[in-house]
């Protein structure tokens, strides 16, 4: 039996006993009703009941008459009886019906949350691990990926104060970009090591074949975007893979966007990716102290950067020193602890990823380390591409 069908039963038989009951009260009401309206007509017609003889009025006869005259305010009382026992049956069964489904709902709901939080979190691990593979060509960026998306967020989350941006930087928003921000170069996978490495000055040509990456990035989540559908996370990763190279004077490349063409999550990356190309050593220069990078952002105001975005920067940019100095010590302990430690993997120790994502990933680091180097990495920017998409698989929001 089933449990809607127990429920079923169970309404059922309750109405039916709270009918009879009403049904029954109504009886005792009209017999007890005809009998006083029997004793009042016998006192009327000259016969004195004394207390003593309340037990042989209530054994006299009923009349046709005295159950007539108690038959309307009998229904009247019976009516309202029943009324308010079924009243009472039905709310106790709603409440009961009511109470057990909340709590499967919430069951249900916190399951789902549950899942849904563990599904973005592995998404956000594949997808920060894939990024990672084409920070991984340049040996002097260290946490490049993990500064971005806290200078990105950090950002967001000021502007979010603001009451300019309020209505556009949601929570949401504050959110999507800081794992949105680590795909901002993954079109450098499709550049070669000659000119990604170049320690020297770029020729116009290695320059043009550089300023490629953001349309390589920027196609390579367009086409997963097409076989996933809409997702305001690969939007704003797209977004912010074609244009945060672009210009607030449309100076820039690829294409030239100027002020607020350029979307607001590629113009707040825009400024985290500066900030930290300054203040990281590169094969082409050393760090710049952190006043030194805060004086060049603000004097690009108004001409490479939003100047509005700066002028949140400028507010906020010890953060961006703290969370620099933290992760460059976090650099130093990882480096120190890899040349002490014997055996990295303990013994009972696994990764949380399934089967068929960790396998996912090795595809691709396979791949990527068969390509001789000094050519075009093409190839691996499709791997990524494939392994982005499985590893996705619809989940990503």
């Amino acid at each position: 039996m089933t449990r809607q069908l127990r429920l079923l039963i169970l309404l059922m038989v309750a109405q039916a006993a709270g009918l009879a009951f009403s049904l029954w009260v109504q009886d005792q009401f009209l017999l007890a009703n005809a009998r006083w309206n029997s004793s009042q007509q016998s006192a009327a017609g000259g016969k004195t009941l004394r207390l003593n003889d309340a037990a042989q009025s209530e054994a006299d006869p009923l009349t046709v008459e005295a159950l007539l005259s108690s038959l309307t305010t009998s229904r009247l009382l019976g009516f309202v009886w029943a009324c308010v026992l079924q009243s009472i049956v039905a709310a106790l069964v709603f409440s009961r019906i009511s109470t057990e489904h909340q709590q499967r709902e919430l069951q249900s709901h916190e399951e789902n949350l549950l899942q849904s939080k563990e599904l973005l979190r592995t998404r956000d691990a594949v997808i920060f691990g894939l990024a990672k593979l084409a920070e991984s060509r340049d040996p002097d960026t260290g946490h490049h990926l993990e500064r971005i998306a806290l200078y990105a967020t950090r950002l967001a989350a000021a502007l979010r104060r603001d009451p300019r941006y309020r209505e556009v930087v949601t929570p949401s928003f504050v959110r999507t970009i800081g794992i949105s921000s680590a795909l901002h170069d993954i079109g450098k996978v499709g550049v070669e090591d000659a000119v990604l490495l170049k320690p020297g000055r770029l020729s116009d040509e290695e320059r043009f074949r550089m300023q490629i990456h953001p349309v390589l990035g920027g196609e390579c989540i367009s086409q997963i975007e097409q076989q996933l559908g809409n997702s305001n996370f690969l939007e704003m990763a797209r977004e912010i893979a074609y244009c945060h190279h672009e210009r607030w004077d449309g100076a820039g490349y690829p294409v030239g966007l100027m002020e607020e063409e350029i979307p607001l999550s590629a113009r707040i990356v825009a400024i985290a990716d500066v900030y930290d190309a300054l203040a990281s050593r590169r094969i082409y220069k050393e760090a710049y102290p952190h006043d030194r990078c805060v004086d060049i952002i603000r004097a690009e105001s108004g001409k490479q950067f939003d100047p509005q975005l700066v002028e949140v920067f400028l507010s906020i940019h010890e953060q961006f020193r703290d969370v620099g100095t933290r992760l460059s010590e976090c650099s130093a302990m990882h480096a120190a602890l890899a040349e002490s430690v014997t055996d990295p993997v303990p013994a009972g120790v696994s990764d949380k990823l399934t089967p068929e994502q960790e396998q996912c990933l090795t595809d691709v680091l396979t791949k990527t380390s068969r390509i001789p180097a000094g050519r075009a990495s093409l190839e691996t920017l499709q791997a990524i591409r494939n392994a982005l998409t499985t590893v996705a698989g619809g989940t990503i929001e």
